[in-house]
């Protein structure tokens, strides 16, 4: 081995072969290590590569919640008004009583939605991962994590507030519970005289609509950022294939 001859140099003194094994050890230490270097920086790209592109399936998902809850609301739009209008006329028809029940019944569904964050926080925790990245992205990266986080902080905050002053919890709110059962719906012993009356009931009527096209409005603009996010990953990405 290669010790055993340095060893064996050393005792007959002949220098200038101890000084070649001495070189020719350091110089297969140094070539390992910067095998080892290389491979690992190999290993973290391909690994922070797949990671990006997770985070890019991450978006489309996020869009896909966008546009279900988008639609949902416009769905519901036009008995909504139905149902406003009833109210702000205090008509008294079964059309109308049927409109505002459904939109009670509507309002009682889930409207929080919950927008995909998995992959960043674990990018995020990274150091290697972040060094490879572009300085453009790193910025991008930031601001994106930031504003997700606050959204997802704020739709949640909004949905408790909402489920707080919910209309259903309003004294003419009843529940349907025939075969033909559609939820919640004003007490069939009221009548649209006293529920129009009720001050209070027009107004969590009311609140409990604005927060559904208050989250469909922060939604779109969440999109945006997401969006401007979006174009710089896709650029960071490309750069790495």
């Amino acid at each position: 081995m290669i010790i055993n001859r340095i060893a064996k140099s050393l005792k007959q003194r002949d220098w200038g072969l101890v000084v070649i094994e001495l070189a020719l050890v350091f110089a297969g230490v140094f070539i390992a290590l910067q095998f080892d270097n290389w491979n690992t920086h190999r290993r973290n790209q391909a690994a922070l590569t797949e990671m990006l592109q997770r985070v890019s399936a991450e978006l489309e998902l996020n869009d896909g919640v966008i546009d279900a809850m988008t639609a949902r609301v416009e769905l519901q739009r036009e008995a909504r008004d139905l149902a406003r209008q009833a109210l702000e006329t205090c008509n008294d028809s079964p059309e109308a009583r049927a409109a505002i029940n459904q939109t009670l019944a509507d309002l009682t569904g889930d409207f929080s939605p919950s927008l995909s964050n998995e992959t960043l926080p674990q990018l995020n925790r990274r150091d290697p991962y972040l060094d490879l990245l572009s300085s453009e992205f790193r910025w991008a990266l930031a601001v994106y994590s930031n504003h997700i986080l606050e959204e997802q902080r704020q739709l949640e905050f909004n949905a408790g507030l909402r489920w707080d002053q919910h209309v259903m919890k309003h004294p003419f709110v009843a529940a349907d519970f025939d075969e033909t059962s559609t939820g919640l719906l004003i007490d069939p012993r009221r009548s649209m005289s006293e529920v129009c009356a009720d001050a209070e009931f027009g107004r969590q009527f009311f609140v409990t609509i604005i927060f559904l096209d208050s989250t469909v409005l922060r939604l779109e603009r969440f999109r945006e950022r997401m969006n401007a996010f979006r174009e710089v990953l896709d650029v960071e990405i490309e750069s790495r294939t």
